[in-house]
């Protein structure tokens, strides 16, 4: 377990440590599954400046950060998902090599606190089937799976679960 991490609310002086772990933890869980040039296109798209600024000044969305030793090394990000009317978690990664110390358990926890102090009874998460280890993190923490959908990032299909957590 890392005792030495901070969890703390993001700050736009946060981006660049958000995207170095995006860009490690997206292409050690995802390579496999949408192809090295398909994640990179998605950092890209996804994790541009703009996009994570935007995220962490949204008013209605809470984005949280994990630090040790002033380095950003995991974050969360939630908020309203319109389609399907409830809060979803749109992003949680650790750097890998901060995988299984205890960090995105930590972040989940940050997450609920502030879904609570929303008043927010419930939220969804969308796992790759295929992503084994995230399944598996989220089974251990709670979430049920309550649908089975396919996303198509770039021109590859991939199977996803929806998992949802009563607080």
């Amino acid at each position: 377990m890392t005792a030495d991490a901070l969890y703390r609310p993001a700050d736009t002086v946060d981006v660049s440590g958000i995207q170095d772990v995006a860009a490690a933890a997206w292409h050690a869980a995802y390579d496999d599954i949408l192809g090295e040039d398909v994640v990179d296109e998605m950092m890209d798209e996804w994790y541009e400046d703009d996009a994570i600024v935007s995220g962490v000044e949204h008013t209605a969305q809470d984005f949280f950060v994990a630090v040790v030793d002033d380095e950003v090394v995991g974050y969360a990000h939630v908020g309203p998902h319109p389609p399907r009317r409830v809060h979803q978690l749109y992003r949680l990664y650790v750097h890998p090599d901060h995988w299984r110390e205890g960090i995105a358990r930590n972040l989940l926890a940050e997450v609920e606190q502030a879904l609570y102090d929303r008043d927010v009874s419930a939220y969804e998460a969308e796992v790759f089937v295929e992503n084994e280890r995230a399944v598996a993190f989220y089974e251990s923490t709670g979430f049920e799976q309550v649908d089975e959908t396919e996303t198509e990032l770039k021109g590859v299909t991939a199977a996803q679960y929806i998992f949802q957590k009563r607080l």
